[in-house]
């Protein structure tokens, strides 16, 4: 039997311990027991964290899989590509996984390379940082951090000096960047790539809270977006993805399309979107088992992308008012296009205020073939 290493059992990683079960691989799942809602559904569990990468390597070296993969996670692919690059399987290189977990590492490549770019600084002088990314507003966020953390708007000189402390206590490595800030759309480009070949698989659009903290609220497949302006972006994305040497698996690219048609890379991650973009909406838009291929580039037998239908899916997330859960009502069941719903506060439970993504209530999952789903706030009550 093939054996799959999987680095982290959360939320994120569950669907693929059930891709990979689904497929006939034994799973060896590692990752710290807390929150571990994987474990259940794994063939072998370690309790090793994440990020203790030569203890990984150790045990993976018994272990001897076919492959080492994670989604959806920047911290999980700094092991994957460690463990990989230990036993000679299908991974990333490890300049790679330092420019696609470091913002400012980031930054430094695609500004290099001619791409487009905001103006950005890792310096907290105000001079220094109107001279590199000009006036006001900016946006300030951690180097090395995903979901909305600890990402702030900052509009005067007065607020700068807090958003900098908040953006590195919220960093693994207690840094920041500061970056001019681009108005426009925000939207998302999925792909997947086999020995530096990349394929692309759908174009996503974003709606997020908007300032300060910009907490993404919906997801969308495809986006609404003329032909010659997709095949802009998708051209964009593939010189970007060379130019970090993303040679395997997924890719998630986020940026930034102004009024006049200008594309800035906001982000690029060598995994997945999270918020069930990789997981479950590219299937659902696509027909294309997005999961299923990752496990196939890690395991070094990927098949060419087919996919099976072209259709409209897309994740709403509720955001409830603060205070004490007293009562919980989700209507999801009786619309058919709502494939799935998940809450994430129990009766008793405390809302919190929302200043990221893991503060959101609820969510559900729709698939259509007569568009976009409009958003409706009855859906999942709170009270």
């Amino acid at each position: 039997m093939r054996q799959l290493v999987i680095i982290g059992a959360n939320n994120f990683q569950l669907p693929l311990i059930k891709k990979a079960k689904a497929l006939g691989l034994e799973t060896h799942v590692f990752a710290w027991e807390k929150g571990a809602v994987g474990r259940g559904f794994a063939d072998h569990f370690y309790p090793i964290s994440i990020i203790e990468k030569e203890l990984i390597l150790k045990e993976a070296k018994k272990i001897r899989p076919d492959g080492v993969i994670s989604i959806a996670s920047d911290l999980a692919t700094v092991t994957v590509n460690h463990v990989a690059a230990g036993l000679g399987l299908i991974g990333n290189s490890l300049d790679c996984t330092r420019a696609t977990t470091n913002k400012f590492a980031m930054r430094e490549c695609l500004s290099h390379s001619g791409l487009p770019c905001p103006k950005y600084t890792r310096s907290a002088d105000i001079l220094e940082i109107r001279r590199a990314c000009g006036d006001f507003p900016l946006i300030v966020k951690p180097t090395d951090r995903s979901g909305s953390r600890g990402v702030t708007k900052v509009f005067n000189a007065n607020d700068l000096q807090m958003a900098i402390d908040q953006a590195e206590s919220e960093s693994f490595t207690s840094g920041h960047i500061v970056e001019h800030f681009i108005p426009g759309r925000e939207y998302s480009v999925e792909m997947i790539s086999w020995r530096g070949e990349h394929h692309f698989l759908q174009v996503t659009e974003k709606e997020t809270s908007g300032e300060p903290y910009y907490i993404e609220k919906a997801h969308h497949q495809p986006a609404a977006l003329p032909e010659p302006v997709k095949e802009k972006i998708i051209s964009i994305i593939k010189k970007a993805l060379t130019c970090l040497g993303i040679e395997f698996g997924a890719s998630h690219s986020e940026i930034i399309l102004t009024t006049e048609g200008e594309v800035y890379m906001v982000e690029i991650g060598a995994r997945m979107g999270g918020d069930y973009i990789g997981s479950h909406l590219v299937e659902l838009s696509t027909g294309y088992d997005f999961i299923k291929g990752a496990i196939e580039v890690a395991c070094g037998n990927f098949v060419e992308v087919i996919k099976g239908h072209d259709m409209n899916s897309g994740v709403y997330y509720i955001f409830a008012k603060p205070g004490i859960v007293r009562k919980i009502t989700n209507r999801t069941e009786q619309y058919p296009e709502i494939v799935m719903s998940e809450v994430y506060y129990l009766r008793g439970s405390t809302i919190r205020d929302i200043r990221e993504s893991n503060d959101r209530a609820a969510c559900y999952i729709y698939q259509s073939a007569a568009g976009k789903l409009e958003f409706h706030e009855e859906m999942i009550v709170f009270e």
